[in-house]
């Protein structure tokens, strides 16, 4: 996927560089919010490692915490190039070791990823439930490159290549996704999408036998 092109200037990005300006967390959007499908810009070279960007990474990591794997700009409403991720053993303990090993799902530290530009590095895919915290309530099957690199800079403003495999790559992919406007559902297998809630009962058992479509 191609970085989104254009830039942010000063002007569009908060003047006060107090943390105490920002709130623990920020709300989530939803999807239907424009915010998730408008893109987004690259961060500015010269506001990466500022104070600034530092405390939109916070702002990021303070949301996240505790509710999934990976949160990108957007899914607060900031329309710039940048997303967290963090996959802790305490969550992947939560999967059985099986389930652990098909996924090639391992521990990811925190890190803030900055307009990242990816490709796939093998042609092998690989297809697994995949749920949003922008569409909550569902999980769909959906298809992810196995391998992939990703380059872009760190919250240090620091170049970095990210080889990626697994489930880490599918967190990878997934949040870059959400930088280009696009949400999983966009891509999931037909016919896959799912409540992660109670299914419901639908009319009583009685009802069916009466109507001959036991």
């Amino acid at each position: 996927m191609s970085p989104a092109s254009g830039s942010v200037s000063a002007a569009q990005l908060p003047e006060n560089d107090s943390a105490a300006a920002l709130p623990r967390g920020a709300e989530i959007v939803r999807i239907g919010h424009p915010a998730l499908r408008n893109g987004t810009r690259n961060v500015p070279l010269d506001k990466i490692a500022t104070p600034v960007i530092d405390e939109l990474i916070e702002l990021l990591r303070a949301t996240l915490e505790g509710k999934g794997v990976g949160l990108a700009a957007p899914q607060i409403a900031v329309p710039l190039r940048l997303f967290v991720i963090e996959d802790t053993e305490e969550r992947i303990q939560k999967i059985s070791k099986k389930d652990r090993e098909k996924r090639e799902r391992v521990p990811f530290p925190f890190e803030a990823v900055i307009n990242p530009i990816w490709r796939a590095t093998s042609t092998e895919i690989t297809i697994w439930p995949e749920g949003c915290l922008s569409i909550p309530g569902f999980v769909a099957e959906v298809p992810r490159y196995r391998a992939i690199e990703v380059e872009g800079f760190t919250r240090d403003g620091k170049a970095k290549t990210w080889k990626l495999t697994g489930w880490p790559a599918r967190i990878f992919q997934h949040e870059i996704d959400h930088l280009d406007g696009r949400l999983y559902i966009d891509c999931m297998q037909p016919r896959t999408l799912v409540s992660t809630e109670e299914f419901g009962r639908g009319a009583p058992g009685e009802w069916l036998q009466r109507l001959g479509l036991d």
